[in-house]
């Protein structure tokens, strides 16, 4: 019995005896015991009143008081003093802050003291901020009333456990370490200034621009503190989490090297500029994440500023198009997963637009359907939802732009974090390798994270663009691994031997397995944690039992947990590495009550800032966990949570749902339903295809192919349709065929007259391909004979386009002009303005190949007009290109550079570099026409290198082609034979007609000629000669006029008697060609301005005034 109540039965008993002793003598004996038991309710209360909490203490102490109170009048100084507290208490107070004391001009604050919150620390520094916020207005108002100036605050923080009441003054009591140093930090913290200890920073740390400071000295600790100055929050913040186990923080063990070798990359980066890349590698469990998080805390603490952005691929995100570029917008823009399509665009267009000066819109908006958001009503996506390359390759212009000019506006370099790259999709590894092509002068450090599987799909990855470290990360040797063992089980007072060798003997050096098993340790109270030390239990030791395997350390954590735990991390595990709580309450909806626990546990971790609307996202400690637990379930229980999902995700009907279809078909699969999973398949596949997502698309075929029922014709119909229309512009000829063939025979199965169209166009398109002009008109014509009854359909007037272009190849120009106008007709009766200015565009080539170049100019200033109103910028250009290509032919050289200047401009702006490659080389070709050859020869190396970077092999060929006339124009006649034998040759390889090559042969003799070597100007001469012999046309050269001219000069200098035919020949050609053009000036310009036309008409003069002259013998 306790003295209280001892004292308690003892008056009890007095009172029972009053009536026998009297009034008189119960008084007084009871008096001493109340008076004693007064004093212990006293005392007990006042310790009821106590507790140990874990808060943010905070110190405001005003700066300059001493000195204002020497300049006011007192009345003045308490009304500023006191102003100033009631504003910073309602500060504190508004961030769920308590204030405990007010020390004259300052007060002691306490966060956490009456409700524990997750964000005290956090909290606690906004209210900081705000309060020097608060002072400074408050100074600026004093100065400007008083003339007085100075007023100011500091503010310091620190983090701990303190006792809370009892005392004299128990409402505002609090003792503690944890209240020395936030007070030291205060008066250490500079005037207008807010100082943390390391363990407030520890719980914030990505939130705040924060800039370490050097070691504080302080009388009662043993060694320097770590302290921070708070510059403000930072816009785009991401909290990095401490690391250990049962809230002991860890060190990182055996790692400095690596670290080091990071630090040094970021230090380069910021002194040097330019992009680097660092690959870090290795297998699961050996510290990836450990080391990045290292490094984000080194960067945090370094105070330079820099722009970061991040992404995370996932298991899942193999099956997402673009799915890591998605991460990455979706972190920089505060894009969650529950967003609604339009908050979705409107975050898109207000993070990207503003960075561009012009056509913001247009990139935000292709940039945000690239990667999943359906932008397709946005008048920048309209004109082009056909041409999915174009989508692709202008959105990555756009995200490789926004980086560039984050970085331009910023004034500081980017960090790009990309964690498990090994899951990260196909298109968005394409971009990675583009942005280092692209931004290689940008500051930018891409810091990659990966497993070696990496290197099996992409084997070049460390060794194609710009500055790329690869970094291998090795299992801890002996020394590492006995370190970490330390490091883990800091809180024991000793650590047996026999523990030590327990973690170190099956871990084979991987930190994950260690720490795993020490978790497993504590789950099964062998470990007794605490919040200061820990003990051990050793018969609880002695008897556990410790898996051989990493798996089985992990098999018997998720074994030992409580039942509705388990089944929650199982249900979880269907759905994936990362996955949302409603996610999981659609397969249970009890599931998501166990979460915290479960985080408690170091199972899951929350992805911090992503609470949206009751929802948060969650993810398995490391995949080899979700793994073990996956591969242990039933495969009744696996089917049907998978059918959860799957229907859950099945359900997403908004213009966001793609982004779900290739993983809701994957649910479908492995919940057994392969009718829905090949439905979802299908549509996935043609959604990756609109994207230009072709290694997606590739799989998803494939698996629809595999689950579709043989008698499903139109799903097959459609899975067929969208691979082959990507394997046709591909060297797989026989797969592509091979669709080609199914689709024919799914057309027949069907009994399908439009897909029969198809079927014939498609098969057109294959072998114009190929060069076989004569079966694409075929086909071609095959399908307008089945188009008759549907003429006035956008097939009809495809056919017509790819037909025109099929008798263009075979040299039918009459035919081909008939039946583009056929379908111009059928696409204007249509009201189809893109149709009509493709097949515009098609009478204007066929026009300028026949030399009629003012009709030609027509068409391509009509076909320019409709293409603007149509909203195609990549066809503008091509447009502006056809203009300039066809205004030096009548000698406008003004006009072509006009068109060509726009074309370019137009063509940097959508990043597109095969167009740019073509306007480069028209323009280099006036530069030489006008004399320029110093100017042609540097502009048609630019084109070759745009050509070269866009894989456009024709275009490199005619780069060759002018460069070889710039350096014959220079007189440089050896530099002029290397360029146009590399023409020749490009050309030669490739399926262009055939006639194509005469161009570069036609220099070689121009060459062989100016150096005097008549045998081997007219070994190439002959060639062309035997090429007209055989009624061969130089009709589709670069040059059609220039070859006969160069004949002549080549035949007249050797006294060739067919000199004077070849030059009558190309007079009356040259004479024809201005007969049909009407305009006076403009037919002058043509016979004047343009060289080779004006050397045809001076030749041909000469000649007509010169005597005959007889024939040499024959040779």
């Amino acid at each position: 019995m306790t003295e209280l109540e001892q004292i308690e039965a003892g008056l009890a008993a007095l009172e029972a005896q009053r009536g026998l002793l009297g009034d008189t003598v119960v008084e007084m004996a009871a008096a001493p015991l109340r008076a004693r038991l007064a004093t212990l309710q006293t005392e007990q209360a006042s310790a009821a009143a106590q507790q140990l909490k874990q808060v943010t203490v905070m110190f405001v102490d005003t700066v300059g008081s001493t000195a204002m109170s020497r300049q006011l009048d007192p009345e003045d100084v308490h009304a500023v003093i006191d102003g100033a507290l009631q504003r910073f208490t309602a500060v504190v107070q508004g961030q769920g802050g308590r204030v405990l004391q007010y020390t004259g001009d300052g007060l002691l604050a306490a966060f956490g003291a009456d409700e524990t919150r997750e964000d005290d620390a956090e909290r606690a520094i906004r209210a900081g901020l705000e309060i020097l916020h608060t002072a400074r207005e408050l100074a600026a108002g004093v100065q400007a009333r008083t003339g007085v100036a100075g007023f100011d605050v500091r503010v310091g923080l620190n983090t701990g456990s303190v006792l809370l009441g009892g005392g004299v003054d128990a409402e505002g009591s609090i003792r503690g370490a944890t209240v020395n140093l936030a007070a030291r930090m205060e008066q250490t913290a500079p005037p207008g200034g807010l100082r943390i200890h390391h363990d407030t920073y520890r719980h914030v740390r990505g939130l705040f621009k924060v800039t370490e400071q050097p070691p504080l000295t302080v009388k009662g600790s043993d060694e320097p503190l770590r302290t921070y100055l708070v510059q403000g929050v930072k816009p785009r913040a991401l909290r990095v989490l401490p690391r250990g186990i049962e809230g002991v923080e860890t060190r990182m063990v055996a790692r400095e090297a690596e670290l080091e070798t990071l630090q040094d990359a970021f230090q380069a980066l910021c002194t040097d500029g330019g992009c680097r890349t660092v690959t870090v590698v290795a297998e699961a469990g050996l510290g990836k994440s450990r080391l990045l998080h290292e490094f984000e805390n080194w960067t945090e603490a370094q105070g330079r500023p820099y722009a970061l952005f991040r992404g995370r691929a996932e298991p899942r995100t193999l099956m997402q198009p673009f799915g890591m570029l998605q991460s990455v917008l979706a972190w920089r823009l505060q894009i969650a997963d529950d967003d609604d399509t339009e908050t979705v665009r409107r975050k898109i267009v207000e993070g990207i637009a503003p960075l561009f000066d012009e056509d913001g819109l247009a990139q935000a908006h292709l940039l945000g359907q690239l990667v999943g958001v359906d932008f397709s009503a946005s008048p920048h996506v309209r004109g082009i939802a056909g041409d999915a390359r174009q989508i692709r390759n202008r959105a990555f212009h756009a995200a490789a732009q926004v980086l560039r000019r984050t970085a331009q506006r910023s004034g500081a370099p980017l960090l790009l974090l990309l964690d498990d790259l090994h899951w990260a999709d196909d298109g968005s590894l394409d971009f990675i390798s583009y942005l280092e092509q692209v931004n290689r002068d940008v500051p930018m450090l891409l810091l990659c994270m990966t497993r070696p599987t990496l290197f099996e799909r992409r084997p070049d990855w460390a060794l194609l663009y710009g500055t790329h470290q690869r970094i291998e990360l090795q299992a801890l040797d002996k020394r590492g691994s006995r370190e970490l063992v330390g490091v883990l089980l800091q809180r024991l007072d000793k650590v047996p031997a026999a523990l030590r060798e327990l973690l170190i003997g099956g871990a084979e050096g991987n930190p994950f397995y260690m720490e795993e098993l020490v978790r497993m340790l504590v789950d099964n109270g062998a470990i007794v944690t605490g919040p200061e030390r820990w003990h051990l239990v050793a018969d609880k030791l002695l008897g556990a039992q410790v898996p051989p395997t990493l798996t089985g350390v992990l098999q018997a954590r998720v074994d030992s947990l409580p039942p509705r735990e388990k089944l929650t991390l199982q249900q979880a595990s269907v759905i994936g590495v990362a996955f949302w709580d409603q996610a999981l309450a659609a397969i249970d909806p009890e599931a998501p009550l166990a979460l915290h626990s479960l985080v408690q546990r170091g199972l899951l971790v929350p992805h911090e800032n992503t609470t949206l609307e009751g929802q948060r996202e969650f993810a398995f400690k490391n995949q080899v966990l979700h793994q073990v637990i996956y591969d242990g379930l039933l495969r009744r229980d696996r089917r049907g949570w998978h059918a959860c999902i799957a229907g859950w995700l099945g359900r997403i009907e908004d213009s966001r749902a793609r982004e779900a279809r290739g993983l809701a078909a994957q649910h479908y699969e492995r919940a057994g339903d392969p009718v829905q999973a090949c439905r979802f398949y299908t549509r996935a596949a043609e959604d990756a295809a609109a994207r230009y997502a072709n290694s997606a698309m590739l799989t998803f075929v494939e698996r629809a192919l595999a689950l579709a029922d043989p008698a499903d014709h139109e799903t097959r119909w459609r899975a067929h349709l969208v691979r082959e229309r990507h394997l046709l512009d591909t060297t797989e000829r026989a797969a592509h065929d091979a669709d080609l063939q199914a689709l024919a025979d799914l057309a027949e199965q069907l009994d399908d007259e439009e897909r029969r169209i198809v079927v014939s166009l498609r098969r057109a398109a294959t072998l114009r391909g190929a060069g076989d002009y004569a079966g694409a008109e075929a086909a071609g014509r095959h399908g307008l004979a089945l188009a008759r009854p549907l003429e006035r359909s956008a097939l009809a007037v495809a056919l017509c386009g790819g037909l025109a272009d099929s008798l263009v190849g075979a040299g039918k120009y009459e035919a081909a002009r008939e039946i583009a106008a056929q379908g111009l007709q059928l696409a204007q009766a249509r009201g189809d303005r893109a149709g009509e200015s493709v097949l515009v565009n098609a009478l204007g080539l066929i026009a300028m190949e026949q030399g009629e170049l003012t009709v030609a100019a027509a068409h391509f200033e009509a076909s320019l007009v409709i293409t603007r109103e149509v909203g195609d910028p990549l066809a503008e250009g091509l447009r502006l290109n056809n203009l300039g290509s066809v205004y030096p032919r009548l000698g406008d050289y003004a006009r072509a550079r006009s068109h060509l200047e726009r074309g370019l401009q137009l063509a940097r702006r959508i990043g597109h570099r095969s167009t740019e490659a073509a306007l480069l080389l028209n323009t280099a070709s006036v530069a030489h026409l006008q004399g320029d050859d110093t100017a042609a020869l540097a502009l048609a190396n630019a084109a070759f290198e745009a050509a070269a970077s866009s894989s456009q092999r024709d275009l490199e060929a005619f780069a060759r082609l002018v460069a070889g006339h710039a350096e014959l124009g220079l007189g440089r006649h050896a530099a002029a034979r290397s360029a146009y034998t590399e023409s020749r040759d490009m050309l030669g390889a490739l399926t262009l007609r055939s006639q194509q090559v005469f161009d570069p042969i036609s220099g070689l003799a121009r060459v062989a000629l100016a150096e005097g070597r008549l045998d081997l100007a007219l070994e190439q001469v002959e060639a062309m000669m035997a090429h007209m012999a055989a009624g061969g046309s130089f009709d589709g050269t670069e040059e059609p006029l220039l070859l006969p001219l160069t004949c002549w000069q080549v035949l007249h200098a050797a006294r060739d008697p067919r000199a004077a035919d070849v030059l009558a020949a190309a007079h009356a050609e040259l004479q024809a060609q201005a007969v049909r053009i009407t305009d006076p000036q403009a037919r002058r310009g043509f016979l004047q301005h343009v060289p080779h036309h004006r050397e045809i008409v001076a030749a041909w003069l000469r000649h007509a005034q010169a005597p005959a002259v007889a024939a040499p013998a024959a040779r």
